[in-house]
């Protein structure tokens, strides 16, 4: 039955030798304490804990263990029921030993204390001032007696303990025993418990994974990271870890959403896990030194952060290749420059290899590989950094290939060649014999056949000799001088055949409407003839446009000559190109010119007039596009004097029209009149002049 408690009349002395038995066993663990505590990060969290909680009814009883000494029980309380709790009460039967005690207590992790407890409900029963047992409780350098408590709250608190409880214990006068009654009785229902978490979380971190691999330093000097890496760690607080995090350069890699939930469980110290291996996954994005970051948040709520400088850098490396599409043998080795893009780690290695041939290495970029042989070539590289993925594979670049075609050097010409046969030639009469036949002749209007005899005919005929020239010769002659058969040397004339000639032009002028015929030749740099090899002929109107067209493809012959003609045009430039091959290279003849001088047409009328009439003169400029301004001039000319004037108006399609008024004058005159182009650098056609046209002024 609960009801007003009877509280033993103790001395001091007796409730001091009380107190130094129930602290006696925690003096050493108070100083340890201490100690260690001097040493800790500078940090204060507090932690509620709960035991045998009321809003909780039935907890277990996970903060407080119970010790028993004969004659006084614990019971194990926390049962459904408010009344119950943590219990300790003499058995009412055993007689309890001076300084024996029995109660409960807690005992707070390392790197926590506690500070303060709460109890809502606490009671004591009758009899303990009657037997000398007295109720206590304690923590780290304190005590508190409990008496006469019935049912109310209960609160302690400015202490730093790492210990809490309470007991039951014979504090009897002079030393003695105290008697049971079976009525001495603490009773906790509930207590509530703050600690202070005094230590910062620390940390673990997996081998091989971006802590590591990120920030050290290989044989060059640093390790650079790229590609998707695990940051695998753990961490772990008295209180145990309720957040983990992880960052790069402010910016979260993995939500602490996706660390594993913590439910607290406030019955027991730790109330969240330790140790947690947590591993989630990153891909890293950008170049440079970057601050990775991992958080952890204890139950109690202390963080700590763990920086780390990581080098990444995730550049794709390239290569680019660069050097002569085309080079001549003639100009020995050559070479292909290989550039490699690697990003800040650097170039781990750069491999090429010339027509597949094996692989050479190059450690700097870039690099000149050498090229040599007649033929077409291939050149293909590739390039890694000093940047490695969680798999330590380093970044390699696509394969770059670069083509060269090194051939003989060619040579190619182009004129308008005329061969000079050095012939001398004459037409001469000659009498011909002509066989006899039949002819078909019409006779009557009729077609019949006739039989023409044998006869013989006179006709020229063309005749030809070589062209003879002398020429001085010297020749070794065989002479006796002094008995002796000497050689001297003589000169004498002969008779020698002049050979053909050819003679090349580079300019040529053909008439309007004409064409022409244009040869060259194609040969390598030392002479040799290149047969069989495909030339195209271009030209361009010669009006400063260089609107180059291909007009003729030719093949060469054995000798490596060709000839082509070229149509009725407009004056033009005219150039030989060839493409080259796998062994020659390509090559474009000089520049030769064709002039084509204007066609123009003209008319008059009337062509006899009196004094003072006017004549129209008209025409038209052959050769389509007309260039705007004053093309065209009028000349007029007669008995030795002439003059020139400008025809103001000439149509796109060259056609002309004009009009000339004669003066007063006496008799009768004979005028004449011719149009001129002049020379326009837009007009691709040579100066020219019509024909004279005779206009009679003053009529017989």
């Amino acid at each position: 039955m609960r009801g007003r408690s009877l509280w033993s009349r103790t001395t001091s002395a007796a409730l001091a030798r009380l107190a130094r038995l129930v602290l006696a066993g925690s003096l050493l663990l108070v100083s340890a304490l201490a100690v260690e505590l001097g040493r800790a990060v500078a940090a204060r969290a507090d932690e509620i804990a709960y035991a045998c909680g009321v809003s909780d009814a039935g907890a277990a009883n996970n903060l407080f263990t119970g010790y028993e000494t004969f004659g006084i029980n614990v019971y194990n309380g926390c049962g459904e029921s408010a009344d119950n709790g943590l219990q300790v009460q003499d058995d009412g039967v055993n007689t309890i030993p001076y300084g024996a005690t029995s109660g409960w207590q807690t005992t707070a992790p390392a790197g926590m204390a506690i500070v303060s407890a709460y109890v809502p409900s606490l009671w004591t029963e009758e009899g303990l001032d009657t037997t000398g047992l007295v109720a206590n409780i304690y923590w780290a350098g304190g005590q508190q007696q409990i008496s006469d408590v019935d049912g109310g709250p209960y609160r302690a608190g400015g202490f730093f303990s790492n210990y809490f409880g309470f007991n039951v214990g014979c504090a009897g006068s002079g030393g003695s025993a105290c008697a049971p009654n079976g009525l001495a009785e603490i009773t906790v229902t509930d207590i509530q418990l703050t600690a202070e978490d005094t230590v910062n979380p620390s940390f673990g971190f997996n081998s091989s994974n971006l802590w590591y691999e990120g920030s050290v330093g290989d044989s060059e000097g640093t390790q650079w990271v790229y590609g998707q890496w695990p940051l695998g760690f753990s961490a772990a607080a008295p209180s145990g870890i309720d957040t983990m995090s992880a960052s790069m350069n402010g910016q979260n890699l993995a939500s602490p959403s996706a660390f594993p939930t913590c439910r607290p469980n406030d019955t027991i110290w730790q109330q969240c896990p330790n140790g947690v291996n947590w591993t989630p996954t990153t891909t890293l994005s950008g170049d440079g030194d970057q601050q990775l970051s991992f958080t952890a948040m204890s139950a109690a709520g202390n963080q700590s952060t763990a920086d780390e400088t990581i080098h990444v850098d995730t550049t794709q490396p390239t290569v680019t290749l660069s050097g002569p599409a085309d080079a001549s043998s003639a100009a020995g080795p050559q070479y292909v420059t290989a550039t490699a893009n690697v990003g800040p780690s650097g170039l781990g290695s750069m491999s090429c290899s010339v027509d597949g041939g094996p692989a050479q290495s190059y450690s700097s970029s870039p690099a000149e590989i050498p090229v040599s042989g007649i033929g077409m070539h291939s050149v293909q590289c590739t390039a890694s950094n000093r940047s490695i993925n969680e798999y330590g594979q380093v970044a390699v670049s696509d394969p770059a290939t670069f083509s060269m075609d090194i051939g003989e050097p060619t040579a190619s010409g182009i004129s308008f060649s005329n061969i000079i046969h050095s012939l001398k030639c004459k037409k001469v009469p000659e009498r011909v014999k002509v066989a006899a036949k039949w002819v078909t002749v019409r006779r009557h209007r009729n077609l019949v056949k006739v039989h023409r005899r044998a006869h013989t005919e006179r006709v020229k005929v063309v005749k030809c000799h070589d062209r003879i020239a002398r020429r001085k010769v010297a020749v070794l002659v065989k002479v006796k001088r002094h008995g002796k058969t000497v050689m001297v040397k003589r000169t004498k004339v002969e008779k020698v055949v002049l050979p053909p000639q050819v003679v090349n032009e580079t300019t040529k002028r053909v008439a309007y409407g004409g064409g022409t015929t244009v040869s060259g030749i194609l040969a390598t740099t030392d002479g040799t003839a290149l047969g069989g090899r495909t030339v195209d002929v271009l030209t361009a109107p010669d009006n400063g446009l260089e609107q180059w067209t291909q007009t003729a493809v030719v093949t060469t012959s054995p000798d490596g000559a060709w000839t082509t003609t070229l149509p009725g045009g407009p004056s033009r430039l005219v150039e030989a190109t060839y493409a080259g091959d796998n062994s020659t290279l390509p090559s474009t003849s000089s520049t030769i010119h064709l002039v084509v001088p204007a066609k123009v047409n003209i008319h008059i009328s009337p062509r006899s007039t009196r004094w003072g009439g006017t004549i129209m003169i008209s025409g038209r400029v052959l050769g389509g596009y007309i260039p705007a301004g004053k093309l065209l001039r009028l000349r007029i000319g007669v008995e030795g004097v002439h003059a020139t004037v400008g025809i103001p108006s000439v149509r796109r399609d060259g056609r002309f029209r004009t009009t000339w008024t004669f003066s007063s004058g006496r008799g009768v005159v004979h005028y004449w009149f011719s149009v001129s182009t002049l020379n326009e650098a837009d007009y691709p056609y040579a100066p020219a002049s019509s024909r004279r046209v005779y206009v009679t002024a003053g009529r017989r």
